[in-house]
């Protein structure tokens, strides 16, 4: 199963499904809207996961082949990698570069997704 995530339109929260009962999430009294990757019209050079391989267990993530803002009004706010047996969420930090350095020792990434505040869900697939 791909990864699914929604978010509330009201107050911004994002939700991840982990399992696929058939059902919508739902916030502040409403069903969240499932984000689709790469979708928005927005600049891909600051916004597509860019991956490298540091060694046989360790990636790195760097959002964007150009520096993106992490300011309080637009971020990015998490990185989740994708891997065969699920993933793992990695929470950046406003003022911070946006990148992660991340151990996949025991786990076969096959894709990053990133989720900027104002432009939406971004994904990058990996064949490593």
């Amino acid at each position: 199963m791909a990864t699914k995530f929604y978010v509330c339109k009201h107050c911004g929260n994002v939700a991840v499904k982990m399992v696929d009962s058939g059902v919508v999430p739902s916030c502040c009294g409403e069903e969240m809207t499932e984000l689709k990757a790469n979708t928005v019209e927005a600049s891909a050079e600051k916004h597509l996961p860019v991956v490298t391989r540091l060694d046989v267990c360790t990636i790195n993530v760097k959002i964007g082949s150009e520096p993106h803002p992490m300011l309080p009004e637009h971020h990015i706010a998490f990185v989740f990698v994708e891997t065969e047996r699920g993933g793992q969420w990695i929470n950046l930090t406003v003022g911070k570069k946006p990148e992660a350095v991340i151990c996949v020792c025991k786990e076969k990434p096959t894709a990053v997704y990133e989720y900027c505040n104002i432009h939406g869900l971004w994904k990058t697939e990996l064949h490593m």
